[in-house]
């Protein structure tokens, strides 16, 4: 099962969030950290743009905490540490995430956290096909590698016009 985030261009135009959408999936393209959701593949028709990526069953810590009212503390620690393992990730790797909340910390079937909307991101470096292919890696990433279908879509152009 995967989640697919579909993004009308018209509206990226509009609003003048173009580069949002651009940030978002070059930060999700270079992630390889499993506190960050995986980005599989980024697709375009001449209206929209589908970002591909992996499902969280367990939906958002908002609801949760929505649900539940507080954490126990045992609880809230380990969470807490699979955050910082994201933010510290992100930060070795020049990326900067800028909006953390409840509702974009999503829970794995496993009951882990995982990072997602980078849409208001900021990356510090030029990013290129090194990036999506070798790094940033993490010494918790394990599974495939990409195919060359994904690196592909993932280094695509994106095209807004």
């Amino acid at each position: 099962i995967l989640a697919i985030k579909v993004v009308k261009k018209a509206d990226m135009v509009n609003k003048n969030l173009m580069s949002q959408v651009t940030t978002e999936r070059d930060a999700l393209a270079i992630s390889k950290s499993p506190f960050i959701v995986r980005l599989y593949y980024s697709l375009q028709t001449k209206q929209s743009i589908f970002l591909i990526m992996e499902y969280m069953i367990g939906g958002d810590m908002r609801s949760l905490l929505s649900t539940c009212g507080c954490l126990r503390e045992d609880h809230a620690l380990f969470f807490l540490s699979e955050i910082l393992a994201a933010l510290e990730y992100l930060h070795k790797h020049s990326i900067i995430h800028r909006d953390l909340k409840p509702e974009n910390l999503l829970i794995s079937k496993e009951g882990h956290v995982k990072l997602t909307d980078f849409g208001l991101s900021q990356i510090n470096h030029k990013i290129c096909l090194a990036d999506i292919l070798t790094s940033p890696n993490s010494k918790f990433t394990t599974g495939p590698s990409r195919t060359p279908g994904q690196i592909l879509s993932l280094t695509s152009h994106l095209a807004f016009v």
